[in-house]
């Protein structure tokens, strides 16, 4: 492959030792837009070269190598053109705490994966994060690795570079600090300038923020953000191992420390018999909790109950089932499986099959007698957001504001709805009533029967739904910690539930409507009355990502990679 296929169109970025052109590839199969960079006096031969980007752009958060070649004018390398949008217009900000908190995890885990190449970006700013399924970081400096001591390099913007850059070093942490700063731009909305009192000489972000941010986070944004490198974290790892750190550690080293030895449980989980929970606030009428088991099966984003079958889905596409009967029978889902997040799990009500729905771009089914796939569905464009069924129809709803209802007897596309103006956070359905909440700020009711939209209505950001199981309200769970209840009758406004000092990330209403579980990203999981009283506050592993509620069983999943059990002890 040489110059002669491609034809020039822009440039893109230009620098002492190289430049950046967007291209279009007129020879062959293909990607048409590609990035081309140039390096004006190689290093090191072409194909030693070719041959690491080549591994390095396997991850599926960068741009991938397609084609590389050698001139008298330099070394020139292909890549992928990424059309995503920065996360700035993707997603303008601020962002809630959990939001960032997982964009964190995944970007941390990209920047591992780069440093282990020895590679360091050297230029993190919100312009460079692309906002796809899963972030995207492009514009990485092919050339920069690092052997014994640090880089003799300057660039970057400075406004997202770390002080030593500034002199002309960089490291790894200098990726850590940029991708820190840029953690609070988004939940600040702020400019880094804007961020920094030279007057004090101290950040003072956390004086600018609408709400205090859990402790686990302040602490890891302050130590990313320090200028004494002693001081800073040096490692992508060291920071992933902080943010999967619950506040209330000592109860988790504790758990663990009863883990049972290799081999002990023939199954790919550690379940424990975790200590009685630590009540963390009094409330009248106490409604206690026993806790059964705790799993630890990695980050779990999904979850789903039915009678003693529990269905785990975690962040890396794997799909478990456990009998909760013994808590010992567990096992991963057979087949062509998922190949990103679980974002959502339901059970067929009549017969023993699973939807699953993932980030990947699909929806599969499986037969839990088997334990095998039995159908994969899939549409152009689709990035599901959650799952749920109201049979007869299968609902499922997406990253760019489409609801598409199916039949799930047979399987075939029913009605879609498209009035969200922005990605679905979350849909609930009971009946014939359907309500879903979006990135567009606004709750949306729905008749299935009819195919129609019943009514729009304005709230704040929010993740969590649940519907009344006779479809008289909607509840709504929103990113400042409020809990409303809408009437679907006479829904001009919401009647406020119950407040917490956390985002609220997931809700789940008991099947008599009684209990609400009421998940959020701080350290605790609490429950309440139907007058909106805590009757229960129970400890919990930081940052609850999915909740299970039949009434009498209770399954939470959180940030720190365990799922507890809880059951309901009667009076």
């Amino acid at each position: 492959m040489n110059a002669s296929r491609y034809e020039l169109l822009k440039p893109l970025g230009k620098g002492h030792h190289g430049q950046t052109d967007l291209a279009r590839f007129t020879h062959g199969n293909g990607p048409q837009l590609r990035v081309v960079k140039q390096i004006y006096r190689p290093q090191e031969p072409l194909q030693t070269l070719t041959q690491r980007l080549r591994s390095v752009t396997q991850h599926p958060q960068v741009p991938t190598l397609l084609d590389s070649w050698q001139t008298d004018n330099g070394q020139f390398f292909a890549f992928e053109h990424v059309t995503a949008p920065a996360i700035p217009q993707a997603e303008p900000p601020p962002w809630s705490p959990s939001q960032v908190v997982a964009w964190l995890l995944s970007l941390l885990s990209l920047l591992e994966h780069l440093h282990s190449f020895r590679l360091v970006h050297g230029d993190i700013r919100p312009a460079n994060i692309r906002q796809g399924p899963r972030p995207i970081l492009v514009d990485f400096r092919i050339t920069q690795r690092i052997d014994r001591q640090a880089l003799a390099m300057t660039g970057g913007d400075a406004a997202y570079a770390a002080p030593e850059q500034a002199l002309g070093s960089l490291i790894y942490a200098s990726d850590l600090y940029s991708l820190g700063l840029v953690a609070v731009h988004l939940l600040t909305g702020l400019a880094p300038f804007d961020l920094y009192s030279v007057a004090d000489n101290r950040w003072i972000w956390p004086d600018l923020l609408v709400a205090p941010l859990p402790k686990t986070l302040g602490r890891v944004l302050d130590k990313l953000l320090e200028r004494s490198l002693e001081k800073r974290y040096a490692r992508a790892e060291e920071v992933i191992a902080d943010l999967k750190r619950s506040p209330t550690e000592a109860l988790l080293n504790r758990a663990k420390s009863l883990l049972p030895t290799k081999g002990a449980i023939p199954n790919p989980l550690n379940v424990v018999r975790p200590a009685p929970p630590k009540e963390l606030a009094p409330a009248a009428n106490l409604v206690a909790w026993q806790p059964l088991y705790q799993l630890t099966p990695g980050i779990t984003t999904a979850l789903a109950l039915q009678a003693t079958t529990l269905a785990m889905g975690t962040s890396t596409g794997q799909v478990l089932v456990c009998d909760l009967a013994t808590a010992t029978d567990i096992h991963p889902l057979t087949g062509r499986g998922h190949r990103d997040r679980i974002v959502a799990l339901a059970f067929h009500p009549q017969r023993p099959i699973l939807y699953s729905a993932s980030g990947d771009g699909t929806v599969k089914l499986w037969d839990l007698n088997q334990g095998k796939l039995l159908h994969t569905l899939t549409q152009s464009g689709w990035q599901p957001t959650d799952l749920t069924i109201a049979f007869p129809y299968l609902i499922v709803s997406d990253s760019t504001g489409l609801i598409t209802v199916w039949t799930v007897d047979p399987l075939n596309i029913h009605h879609r709805f498209n009035q969200h103006q922005d990605g679905v956070n979350g849909i609930a359905a009971k009946g014939e009533r359907l309500a879903s909440v979006g990135r567009d700020r606004t709750l949306r009711i729905w008749s299935l029967a009819a195919k129609g939209l019943l009514n729009t209505l304005p709230i704040q950001s929010s993740q969590g739904i649940a519907l009344h199981p006779g479809g008289y309200y909607a509840i709504v769970g929103d990113d400042q910690g409020g809990v409303n209840v809408w009437p679907l009758g006479q829904p001009d406004k919401p009647t406020p539930f119950c407040a917490t000092s956390d985002s609220v990330t997931a809700l789940a209403l008991s099947p008599d409507a009684r209990l609400l579980a009421v998940g959020t990203d701080g350290n605790a999981l609490r429950i309440y009355d139907g007058s909106g009283q805590c009757v229960s506050t129970l400890a919990q592993g930081w940052g609850v990502l999915a909740l299970a509620f039949d009434g009498h069983t209770l399954v939470s999943g959180s940030q720190d990679e365990t799922v507890t059990i809880w059951q309901r002890k009667m009076p």
